[in-house]
């Protein structure tokens, strides 16, 4: 219940954004554009800060961290492994696949005199990490800001909360702007594939960690069932009678969702560019929709924010039902 409210309260405010600007009351497409990027920032930044400010997390990342890092890389390995498979099996499960972008075309184009095709390969990828390396940049500064810093007197996620209220107003804007047809989006058979390879391929990641990790199967697979929701996967299996496996899934989906804001515009630029919506996991329909937005353009955030919620709904579901078997 408390989700479905999260849920519906997300999606008041996008489409509050989208209402203002059909009543002519949004600024220019330009302004809402930097906007989105400041407000971007500032979450990331307040992102980083709550985790530096947090002494017992920072205490903990040296005992579990391990844990939870692996976990994050093979979660979001599998999500990535299923929906480039899905894409490859059926054409209408990759509704925003594409041929090749600039920069990949440039790689296989002849060597240009006064250049060789090795600096212009260099240069290609130099020009994809750095949007990721300024998003990382800007987590660490939080971060460190958050390490030097005293404990704040009050919750810095009311901070967090209000920004990400902020962009999805935002993008709501920007998406009515666009004129995107809404409808036909909502036709695509991605809107239920995409949630579904993402849950299957974060689960088959998750069995790898039993093995690893000597953990009992039915474990490995609750924790990999956070998708990204860190504030309410490790909760929920703490409460269930594990507290340390319940701290690994706190760090494993925090993990998550910090590696698929890094990776959002790597992936975007692929053959296959949902990737970069089922990477993020639950945190596509909020925490990670704004960057999604900027990558894959305002036609994404429809199938962004309906696979971020399938997903959040399936996380107190699939947790507790691993957790007691």
């Amino acid at each position: 219940m408390l989700q479905m409210i999260q849920i519906l309260i997300l999606l008041a405010f996008l489409l509050g954004g989208a209402l203002a600007a059909s009543l002519r009351l949004a600024p220019k497409p330009r302004i809402v554009e930097i906007s989105i990027t400041a407000a971007l920032w500032l979450l990331l930044f307040s992102m980083g800060f709550r985790i530096g400010n947090n002494p017992e997390l920072v205490h903990s990342i040296g005992t579990i961290g391990l844990l939870g890092f692996v976990a994050a890389v093979c979660t979001i390995a599998g999500s990535c492994a299923v929906v480039w498979l899905m894409s490859r099996l059926s054409p209408h499960a990759g509704a925003f696949r594409k041929q090749e972008s600039a920069v990949a075309t440039s790689f296989n184009a002849p060597m240009e005199s006064g250049g060789g095709r090795g600096g212009k390969v260099a240069a290609s990828l130099l020009l994809r990490l750095k949007p990721p390396a300024i998003l990382l940049a800007v987590v660490v500064a939080g971060f460190i800001a958050g390490l030097l810093l005293p404990e704040l007197g009050f919750d810095p996620g009311i901070i967090t909360e209000w920004t990400l209220n902020a962009l999805l107003f935002l993008i709501g804007m920007q998406f009515r702007q666009s004129n995107i047809p809404l409808a036909d989006m909502l036709k695509s058979p991605a809107v239920v594939a995409l949630p579904l390879a993402t849950a299957l391929g974060s689960l088959i990641g998750g069995l790898f960690l039993a093995p690893l990790f000597s953990l009992p199967l039915a474990r490995a697979l609750a924790l990999a069932s956070g998708f990204g929701w860190y504030s309410l996967s490790g909760v929920l299996i703490s409460n269930l009678g594990d507290p340390l496996l319940g701290s690994s899934a706190f760090l494993a989906n925090m993990i998550r969702e910090s590696l698929g804001l890094i990776l959002i515009p790597l992936l975007g630029q692929t053959r296959v560019p949902v990737m970069a919506i089922s990477v993020a996991g639950a945190t596509s329909m909020d925490v990670s929709l704004p960057l999604i937005e900027q990558t894959l353009g305002p036609e994404a955030v429809p199938l962004s924010f309906i696979s971020g919620a399938v997903l959040s709904v399936l996380v107190p579901i699939l947790v507790p039902l691993f957790m007691k078997l």
